[in-house]
């Protein structure tokens, strides 16, 4: 039966529908080869199994989360196929408590403890006996925000999100730096070439890649690399499990090295922090708080100028809006990181934390200076740019040339991919072009940053010039906003 979670989040109150896990359906693949993204409805009580092997396949750090793991006490969001989905935990998170709150919830709830974040933030359990554990942290962190002496108290999900599959077309040159127009319209793209004439990136500047991980060894990416961790197992690398190679492609349109492959800044420096895992198919499972604390640590002990975040989807908390609000306001000694995310791939309204105010959203365009949609040039099907309020730039995201992890396990034998897909893609793009606007003018503010950018993109699509919600402000131009940034 579904029942409703309840909880606070930028001062208004949430509600997820929930339901037990017997309702949940894993991903298939249908009879074209299309891969069936992951959706949870009311199916047979063995499907629900499966979610229950998925999460026992995750590490220590997720499977503390819950008490018991278990189809009674279990619960999941019910969302359409391809839309990012939540489990919550028997865990909350709060931010700002004070020794005399902590009190008063161990009390009242017999929560306890179980994992103290940066910048106040702590992680609370609920009981293993408690019926119906995450209902129980629910009431007990609404109570604690009606209280008024913690800054925000909320659920601490796992969220499960799907990503678009490869390209059909494999590209053999990287139309996102130089169309030819082969295929497409020539000019559809960033503008790298000219954008280079002014500067290739300052090692100075670095850009974090939060994401499943990145194959900090790769010989294109080596050497840019200034800083990692994992926040997953807890390792001194960021290195990724098995074929997780999202990370790696994102990556690569940052700052690769490489003579077959080349990112957009290429000069820049590298953070990568891996914050997710693979979940067995085609997307990847994380949680709120350690996400949370990957990225306080991104802009603080990373020192990184630019946040890059291929990934979205479920409902808003306090805990990650926070951090990121921190990075944009104390990274960069107080002039801000600029933070950059993904619009999402659901051809519906932009993605959270897409939706946050102050961050630079970016949505996909194709070879044909089109707004990816199910029905565009490009012909896959399966996807489209999410649109509405917070999409502010478009840039390319369609069967992107990228790097790969290296062995056979990735998006292709070699160690370079030629069908990166998705908002996943061009939300690097976005990121290396405002590593390259911070070369040329480290003392502009994130908001500064995110100006030059939104102002100087080309106008796509049949209407007017000027922001719509289909394509932002328009599509990416690198070269334009080097150019403004420097008359600035």
């Amino acid at each position: 039966m579904a029942q409703q979670l309840e909880y606070y989040s930028g001062n208004r109150k949430q509600r997820v529908t929930v339901q037990g896990l017997f309702s949940s359906r894993q991903s298939s693949r249908s009879r074209t080869g299309e891969v069936q993204p992951m959706a949870f409805r009311v199916r047979p009580q063995s499907e629900g199994r499966q979610v229950l092997r998925l999460l026992a396949a995750q590490p220590s750090s997720v499977l503390s989360r819950f008490a018991v793991v278990s189809e009674t006490t279990t619960m999941i969001q019910p969302v359409q196929p391809g839309d990012t989905t939540v489990i919550p935990t028997d865990t909350i998170a709060v931010l700002g408590a004070k020794t005399a709150e902590l009190t008063w919830a161990r009390r009242e709830y017999g929560l306890t403890v179980v994992q103290e974040g940066s910048n106040g933030k702590v992680l609370l359990a609920v009981p293993g006996d408690a019926d119906s554990p995450p209902l129980v942290g629910a009431e007990a962190a609404r109570r604690l925000v009606e209280r008024g002496s913690v800054e925000g108290a909320h659920p601490n999900f796992l969220r499960l999100v799907q990503r678009p599959g490869p390209g059909t077309t494999a590209e053999t040159d990287q139309w996102g730096l130089d169309n030819d127009g082969t295929p497409g319209v020539a000019g559809a793209d960033v503008a790298a070439e000219a954008a280079w004439t002014i500067s290739t990136g300052d090692p100075a500047v670095k850009v974090a890649v939060l994401d499943e991980g990145v194959d900090t060894t790769h010989r294109y990416l080596q050497a840019a690399v200034s800083a990692e961790r994992d926040f997953v197992d807890g390792n001194p690398t960021a290195q990724p499990d098995g074929d997780d190679a999202h990370g790696t492609a994102c990556a690569g349109i940052i700052c690769s090295r490489g003579s077959t492959v080349r990112g957009l800044a290429p000069g820049v420096g590298l953070v990568a922090a891996r914050i997710a895992k693979s979940d067995g198919g085609d997307g990847w499972i994380f949680d709120d708080f350690n996400t949370a604390d990957a990225i306080d640590w991104c802009w603080r002990e990373g020192a990184a100028d630019v946040l890059s975040n291929s990934w979205g989807g479920g409902p808003p908390v306090d805990v990650m809006t926070a951090a990121f609000r921190r990075a944009r306001t104390r990274g960069r000694g107080g002039k801000g990181a600029v933070v950059v995310i993904a619009a999402g791939n659901q051809q519906g309204p932009v993605s959270y934390p897409g939706t946050l105010p102050e961050t630079l959203t970016v949505g996909a365009s194709n070879q044909w200076d089109q707004r990816k949609t199910t029905s565009s040039k490009d012909g896959e099907s399966w996807w489209g740019s999410n649109v509405g309020e917070g999409l502010d730039v478009m840039a390319p995201g369609v069967s992107i040339v990228t790097t790969d992890i290296s062995g056979r396990r990735g998006y292709s034998p070699r160690q370079t991919t030629p069908s990166f897909n998705g908002t996943s893609s061009a939300t690097p793009f976005a990121a290396a072009a405002a590593a390259l606007v911070l070369s040329v003018r480290p003392d502009l503010t994130e908001a500064e940053v995110r100006e030059v950018i939104v102002s100087t993109t080309d106008h796509i699509g049949t209407g007017k010039p000027g922001w719509s919600k289909f394509v932002g402000h328009g599509r990416l131009n690198a070269f334009a906003a080097m150019r403004a940034a420097r008359r600035r």
